[in-house]
């Protein structure tokens, strides 16, 4: 990695440079030891940017359990940021956790940690920190949060977690706090296809509700992650391009993020890598279905509009954006 990189060079006094996909550090040599590794891995992005499928990957190797679902209670406003920041009480965030975190209704089905934490287990975790909460309120958080997630690392003799709630980065100023130990990795992925994937998700029924409302969400999304990132101490942040991961060249594109997380690229990685996270299953520029050539020009230039406010305002994922951006725009000329 070049030192003059622009990628990689200052924003300015004090601020922490994210290491991108393109760095690939010194080679591990043999086996991860259960020591070794990150214990907390958190995977953010925007929203419909591929942070589940990156989660995935990483759950596959043998030391990490990935959490099946956004667990949410320690990145939402009325989760560990408000508790702690005093702008919600302990009685709402104890009510949140025993209904919709526990068990809510969302985009046409029940989410929740119903789904994988036995409820005695669950219920004994809210009373310790009921109890811990009013003597200690950091600790009791993040008591509160090994008790549920970790656990479930610990009962199938896993030594990390990866969980993949999309605000981790976003929120990252109360969870460096809570866990200092922890990585953050920010899945990145062409705004046009995030911003459509999040439009047709919403079925226009709540905001974003129209493509260039689309934009408007991914961008403020983005420039929130940006934020948050500052806040990560350097050299425990990865910020990886889905669409250069899976479109790009193969070999050696996992040695970035497992020698992250402290681990190697053995069998169980490559094995999901080169089965579920190809090309032809990433739904890459699915921007463009059902528009008019008129109304895809359209969106190409509010969005190319969109990464140059980013790259003016230093935000440190631009460079992986724009580099999708202009191996698309060589691709397919006749949208710009």
């Amino acid at each position: 990695m070049s030192k003059t990189d622009p990628a990689h060079a200052p924003v300015g006094a004090g601020d922490r440079r994210p290491v991108h996909l393109t760095y690939v550090p010194p080679r591990r040599e043999g086996r991860a030891r259960r020591d070794e590794i990150t214990p907390i891995v958190f995977v953010g992005g925007t929203g419909r940017s591929g942070t589940h499928v990156v989660a995935r990957l990483i759950g596959r190797h043998a030391l990490y359990c990935a959490i099946p679902v956004e667990c949410r209670f320690h990145v939402d406003p009325d989760g560990f940021p408000g508790l702690l920041a005093g702008k919600v009480s302990k009685r709402r965030f104890l009510r949140r956790m025993r209904g919709f975190w526990w068990r809510g209704f969302q985009t046409n089905r029940m989410r929740g940690m119903y789904r994988f934490v036995p409820r005695e287990r669950y219920d004994a975790a809210l009373e310790a920190f009921d109890e811990r909460f009013d003597d200690d309120p950091e600790a009791a958080c993040r008591q509160l949060f090994l008790d549920l997630l970790m656990a479930r690392a610990h009962d199938r003799g896993r030594a990390g977690i990866v969980e993949q709630s999309c605000d981790v980065i976003a929120q990252a100023p109360t969870l460096v706090r809570l866990f200092p130990e922890a990585k953050f990795i920010h899945v990145v992925r062409d705004g046009r296809d995030a911003s459509a994937s999040r439009v047709a998700q919403t079925r226009g029924i709540v905001y974003p509700r129209t493509r260039r409302q689309g934009l408007q969400w991914w961008e403020r999304r983005i420039r929130a992650i940006d934020a948050g990132a500052r806040a990560i101490p350097e050299g425990r942040l990865l910020e990886l391009s889905l669409d250069e991961l899976v479109e790009g060249p193969r070999r050696g594109a996992l040695a970035p993020i497992a020698h992250f997380v402290g681990v190697r690229p053995g069998k169980r990685l490559r094995r999901f890598y080169y089965g579920q996270m190809r090309a032809d299953r990433g739904n890459f520029e699915r921007w463009r279905r059902d528009l008019s050539e008129r109304k895809a020009a359209d969106i190409d230039a509010r969005y190319r509009a969109t990464l140059e406010r980013l790259e003016a305002d230093g935000i440190t994922c631009a460079p992986l954006l724009r580099r999708t951006y202009e191996r698309r725009r060589e691709r397919n000329p006749e949208t710009t």
